[in-house]
């Protein structure tokens, strides 16, 4: 255990001892308790459960956890941060009916909650082909996360052939992984919604409407944690100046990279305006809807844009290494992915030139979104509300 883990697990028992001092207080049944550390934005499955058990029920009290709350500096910050994560959270912790979580929460680790709390976990993605959670952890973080999953009641999924992912990502029996669809995935069968999101990004970025959005949004690797300078591996020159002028070229990173990458400050795409960073733009669904091509690899990022069945390439110049020293996948990959494999740039522009029909999104959708039709977070808010412990 390295030092800045164990100072961690520090705070969660110091955590832990608040929650069992405040042990006695009731549980509040209006009270509802987010927990936001990996998507704080309305669109994600904490953010759009929030939106919708609002709109249902306007009695309800929200309170939530995001990245900023346990970020310890020393500034103006730290001793509100201090007060609201070590007296606060363990209060609304014993007092919430209902925990919601986009990733998993180590602090339950060390508390068992309230047999009549509902913890659910509703994570940040809606599906996956590369392996996580425990079958990816070890060491100290692996048993914690076990520890941690074994507290939760309940773990959403969005069709039958994740929760059988889930039971060993999560080490959760079958009675606790609950397929009635992924919160996130509903904002994409209202049509109105859908129109009121495009219009939004283009106010943002009013010299792109009209023109042809290619997103390219690469999945994070292990060993990027590790390097100084953020490698793009992709030849942005020769994809852009490849294709007609109508196309233009935008960067999602991962939210762990996006922060050290800067667009002007390498060759990348510098003073090119053919050439957008929008990495930091929050609302995730939003630019998904307002794109016309997704370029990735392994991000989940797909099963959303598979909703809305547009072309996707799949650039996966590494694919071998990181099937062998990555991750990993759950299957074979170049079998599940729902669009063209590419290994070199050349490939991408003659894809996006040379449009191909794509015959696998109905399988996908079948395998991996059973379930996610717009009635998601209708389906859980009535199975929680009528589900008595």
């Amino acid at each position: 255990m390295n030092n800045k883990f164990f100072f961690k697990c520090i705070g969660y028992f110091i955590m832990a001892i608040s929650f069992y001092l405040n042990y006695l207080f009731p549980i509040n049944d209006k009270k509802i308790l987010l927990i936001m550390t990996h998507d704080t934005s309305e669109e994600g499955n904490v953010g759009s459960t929030y939106q919708y058990f609002k709109q249902q029920d306007q009695d309800l009290k929200f309170k939530k956890i995001t990245r900023e709350n346990y970020t310890f500096v020393l500034n103006k910050n730290l001793f509100k941060n201090l007060i609201y994560m070590f007296i606060k959270i363990p209060y609304h912790i014993v007092t919430s009916k209902i925990i919601f979580m986009d990733n998993v929460f180590l602090p339950f680790a060390f508390i068992k909650v309230k047999k009549n709390t509902h913890l659910v976990q509703l994570w940040h993605g809606t599906g996956t082909l590369k392996k996580f959670g425990l079958d990816t952890e070890a060491g100290w973080v692996k048993k914690l996360a076990k520890a941690a999953n074994n507290n939760t009641n309940y773990f959403i999924v969005g069709s039958h052939y994740m929760k059988e992912i889930y039971k060993t990502a999560f080490g959760a029996g079958d009675d606790k992984i609950v397929n009635i669809g992924c919160p996130r995935t509903d904002m994409f069968f209202n049509k109105n919604l859908i129109q009121e999101k495009k219009e939004e990004f283009f106010k943002v970025y009013p010299d792109l409407f009209g023109k042809k959005i290619i997103l390219y949004a690469p999945t994070f690797r292990n060993n990027e944690n590790m390097s100084e300078e953020i490698k793009i591996n992709l030849d942005i020159h020769k994809l852009i100046y490849s294709l007609d002028e109508k196309y233009i070229l935008g960067l999602r990173l991962h939210p762990h990279l996006a922060d050290r990458f800067n667009l002007n400050k390498n060759s990348y795409g510098s003073s090119n305006p053919r050439v957008i960073d929008f990495s930091n733009y929050e609302k995730l669904n939003t630019l998904l809807i307002s794109c016309d091509i997704l370029i990735t690899d392994y991000s989940s990022i797909i099963y959303e844009y598979a909703l809305m069945e547009k072309p996707m390439i799949f650039y996966c110049y590494d694919l071998d290494k990181y099937e062998k020293l990555d991750r990993g996948f759950y299957g074979n990959y170049k079998s599940i992915v729902p669009g063209p494999i590419a290994f070199q740039t050349e490939e991408i522009v003659n894809i996006i030139n040379n449009p191909q029909t794509n015959d696998n999104i109905e399988s996908f959708l079948n395998t991996y979104l059973q379930n996610c039709e717009g009635k998601s977070r209708r389906r859980l808010y009535n199975f929680l509300m009528n589900t008595k412990k």
